[in-house]
């Protein structure tokens, strides 16, 4: 599978995360969004670009096995940027 269509996938789920969803899809999130982080974070990492720590404190923010619980008004702008984030991974080439 392309690399794209990850950053693609977590940035659309970051972006669908704004809508009021069961706690299912919140969970699922932190999935997708942790897995395409750390793909990002190698391959910044590879490029020797020191964007690859962003990506290294979203995957701690996202990540499933210990989740950080915050309010709904944080997580939203939070949403917003990492969304905004793996676009710009899609579409810096």
């Amino acid at each position: 599978m392309e690399k794209k269509f990850i950053y693609g996938g977590a940035a659309l789920s970051c972006l669908l995360a704004l809508l009021p969803l069961p706690y299912g899809f919140y969970t699922f999130l932190r999935l997708a969004v942790s897995v395409a982080g750390v793909f990002a974070a190698i391959e910044l990492r590879r490029e020797d670009n020191f964007l690859w720590l962003l990506f290294c404190a979203i995957v701690l923010l996202f990540n499933p096995i210990i989740p950080i619980y915050l309010t709904r008004e944080v997580w939203f702008p939070i949403d917003l940027i990492v969304a905004g984030c793996f676009a710009w991974l899609i579409f810096r080439d």
